[in-house]
């Protein structure tokens, strides 16, 4: 681990090169190509970019494998490398996992990174060198699967909720105030928009209740109250998370899922100059990787002619 001050400087620099509001509207009002030739020019994929053969998610997903590896060698705390990190681990763990009980090749892509260790243990089905609530959740799917067909959502969702349990108990380690409000707004956010997705999809309470997540600070029963109400809103804007709703009068969930990221930003803004702190390092970690959220956005809908399902999509720092 590197010290809080060289940590916080080197993210203050590489925050200085995040696409600024200007870039963003160039490529809003840019064709694809040209789109993708501006991406090359401000540093994306090593410049070499072709938009002929240009694949969007395998780009992304590129850049992530290099901010990973930068949270890896520069972060000041082993506990807060780990809780950015979890969710590309814990989804690579799903993966491997899904591939070993189906007996199929890995059907989705993962992120780059030195999970070779996890992977090896999961393939084998040897958990004694993972993570702690990563092997627990394993030996109890191995468990309920003795008897029954492997069930995919049921997979994501025991994952998940490892992944969280992880997070907490790493927030908790650390000894940083921010990194738990961070993670348990993260799990209570998750939760609402759960239940309001929920709603939308007319998904039964008892399904709803099988995907929430244990370890925020909203009761379940209060995500429950959410989902059943006719006015989910109104009940979401008398909790500490009541910015996600303002000045929205109907249910909205891309910019409720936007202002969920605006929020855990928002976190770490009152010691964001603090070279002695976490925020630093962790504001510059959630812009870059809400700037390729948007980048992301942008081109998905630029090449596929939505160019109106932009705007409610934008992270905070895209928002033209």
């Amino acid at each position: 681990m590197v010290t809080k001050i060289y940590a916080n400087a080197i993210a203050k620099y590489n925050e200085g090169k995040l696409l600024d509001a200007e870039k963003i509207r160039r490529l809003l009002d840019a064709e694809f190509s040209d789109a993708v030739k501006m991406l090359c020019d401000y540093g994306y994929g090593g410049g070499t970019v072709d938009a002929k053969s240009y694949d969007i998610d395998a780009f992304i997903s590129s850049e992530t494998a290099a901010l990973i590896d930068y949270v890896f060698s520069s972060s000041p705390n082993v506990y807060l490398s780990r809780v950015l990190t979890n969710r590309f681990l814990y989804g690579n763990a799903k993966a491997y996992y899904k591939a070993r009980v189906s007996g199929k090749p890995l059907s989705v892509a993962v992120y780059y990174m030195d999970d070779g260790e996890i992977r090896g243990g999961i393939e084998r089905g040897e958990y004694a060198a993972l993570p702690k609530f990563m092997g627990e959740a394993l030996e109890e799917l191995d468990a309920e699967f003795v008897d029954s067909k492997p069930d995919p959502k049921r997979i994501d969702v025991r994952l998940t909720n490892a992944m969280y349990a992880d997070s907490l108990f790493c927030a908790k380690k650390s000894r940083s105030k921010s990194l738990r409000e961070f993670v348990s707004g993260e799990i209570d956010l998750t939760n609402i928009i759960s239940a309001l997705r929920a709603r939308l999809l007319n998904v039964s309470e008892i399904a709803l209740e099988k995907l929430l997540i244990s370890g925020g600070e909203l009761e379940l029963d209060d995500i429950a109250e959410i989902y059943r109400s006719d006015s989910p809103l109104a009940l979401i804007a008398d909790t500490r998370y009541g910015f996600i709703t303002e000045e929205i009068e109907k249910l909205d969930l891309p910019l409720l899922e936007a202002r969920a990221d605006d929020f855990l930003s928002q976190i770490w803004q009152p010691h964001a100059e603090d070279m002695l702190s976490l925020s630093p390092f962790v504001s510059y970690f959630i812009a870059q990787l809400n700037e390729y959220k948007t980048v992301k956005t942008v081109l998905t809908c630029i090449k596929n002619n939505a160019r109106g399902e932009i705007a409610s999509r934008l992270r905070a720092f895209g928002r033209i």
